[in-house]
């Protein structure tokens, strides 16, 4: 249950050394309007430039983004650049519109954001209790107590929520469910076949697409080309062999897939910077029995 005293928009100036590369939170709010004087027009606005992410709760609110109409119903965000071409407002038919804002300076976020808008599009889903919006949630709260008392404090807080952001593009990305079929097809048989890959043929023809087609749609839905993807494999169970097992470097190298051990030291170095022979002697090295790649 919303208590009405909850409610509150929470402004912040802070000075601190223009140098550091501060994430600024501009404003933080928690807001239920009822009213249809809500109504606001991104290219009237005098308060830019920022940046917006806005979370509803409940009810529904409306956005006008590139000339179409969206709703915005619970569970719905929207992220905009102010000043912009947009416009969000209560509609008529829509009794209330209950959500979470925050506002954002532009300074050092001007390439995350685009990256996390770029991959959760302009009108992301999050559960309630995600961690997103419990990040959100958590600015909010500590604005209402009166905790943010400097810029360093609100950095950590944003920084914190934007994380989450960028993490929930990545496991949106990683997320076998939303991978295209093909992509599921080739990513199967190279978990089964990676020791014994030659190239992207053999992929592509059990994918059943070009291999042109494979590597395009393979790289959008997973960050990795199916050769790189291999890789990752193949690495992972170096590593595995190198902490756990007594096989030479020559040995493990044709066990994972690759011809001789100069090639296999090349690529294990690039992905962990290390040659193998450093990593399983430890010296001055972390020892590290698992290394995962996302």
């Amino acid at each position: 249950m919303v208590i009405k005293d909850n409610y509150g928009v929470y402004g912040y100036r802070f000075q601190e050394n223009p140098i550091l590369p501060l994430y600024q939170l501009f404003a933080v709010g928690f807001q239920d309007i009822r009213q249809q004087e809500y109504d606001w027009d991104g290219m009237k606005r005098i308060d830019g430039p920022l940046y917006l992410f806005q979370y509803t709760i409940s009810g529904r609110g409306k956005i006008e983004l590139d000339g179409q109409l969206h709703d915005v119903p619970e569970g719905t965000s929207f992220l905009v650049e102010i000043p912009g071409r947009h416009r969000y407002y209560l509609p008529e038919d829509s009794s209330h519109w209950t959500f979470y804002f925050a506002l954002f300076r532009q300074n050092n976020l001007h390439d995350v954001w685009k990256g996390i808008r770029n991959e959760l599009g302009p009108l992301p889903q999050f559960e309630p209790r995600s961690l997103a919006i419990r990040r959100l949630e958590t600015i909010y709260s500590e604005a209402r107590i009166g905790a943010i008392k400097d810029g360093y404090y609100a950095s950590a807080l944003v920084y914190s929520f934007i994380m989450e952001l960028l993490r929930s593009s990545s496991a949106l990305r990683q997320e076998r469910s939303n991978w295209p079929e093909i992509v599921r097809r080739a990513a199967d048989y190279i978990a089964i076949n990676f020791r014994i890959l030659e190239g992207l043929d053999q992929i592509a023809e059990a994918a059943g697409c070009s291999k042109y087609h494979l590597a395009r749609t393979f790289h959008q839905a997973t960050n990795f080309s199916p050769m790189a993807y291999t890789s990752k494999l193949r690495i992972e169970l170096a590593v595995k062999l190198l902490r756990n097992s007594s096989l030479t470097v020559e040995e493990i190298a044709r066990e994972v897939g690759y011809q001789n051990g100069s090639y296999f030291s090349k690529v294990f170095r690039n992905w962990t910077g290390y040659s193998p022979s450093r990593f399983r002697e430890g010296k001055e090295l972390l020892s590290i029995d698992q290394i995962m790649f996302d």
